[in-house]
């Protein structure tokens, strides 16, 4: 069973630091690292936060036996939004939001026990979708369709496990564009 420091009120991040396996010590999460509080044997429990010079705060999470678990939430200096990670145990688990710095939505994506599963759009500045892929198990599966900031597509790919099957592309007048090694139905040449 492991024992966990849990504090009742958010500490700050400078607080906290990562231990791995071996005992190093690290200011900022490692991979395969635990989250403690400086000087405290066991793995911390609980929200940390980090603020602004103007009292905002830059970033907000939480952790239950030294892994991130629930919402990380980035903020720019004006307030708003600068991403939110779900956690489960470590692992990303659940969506990924970007946001650019005046609120526009620039990345969503899910994830599932830390990796890619559903759909992955990513949005230009002016709102406008720039791709839309799909995933399953951090693999590539289905459509991935990128368009111009116009609106006009750009590329429609088809993936299977990972695997490309179809490629297509145009320029921004719209014409198809001849692939060295994808004949104009989008399949590949052998």
């Amino acid at each position: 069973m492991t024992t966990e420091t849990t504090t009742g009120r958010p500490v700050k991040y400078a607080a906290l630091e990562w231990r791995n396996k071996q005992g190093e010590k690290f200011d900022s999460y490692q991979e395969d690292s635990l989250c403690y509080l400086k000087e405290d044997e066991n793995p911390y429990t609980g929200k940390a936060i980090e603020l602004y010079e103007n009292g905002n705060p830059s970033l907000e999470g939480e952790f239950h036996e030294g892994r991130a678990h629930g919402e990380e939430v980035w903020w720019y200096e004006n307030g708003n939004k600068n991403s939110l990670v779900t956690f489960r145990h470590g692992d990303r688990h659940g969506p990924h939001l970007v946001w650019y710095e005046e609120g526009q939505l620039q990345i969503d994506v899910c994830y599932t026990e830390g990796k890619r599963d559903g759909r992955h759009a990513v949005y230009y500045e002016g709102g406008q979708i720039r791709s839309e892929a799909y995933f399953e198990n951090d693999n590539l599966d289905g459509s991935y369709t990128t368009w111009f900031e116009d609106g006009s597509k750009r590329s429609e790919r088809t993936f299977k496990a990972g695997e490309e099957l179809k490629r297509m592309e145009w320029n921004q007048k719209g014409e198809q564009k001849k692939l060295n090694n994808w004949k104009a139905d989008g399949t590949p040449r052998n």
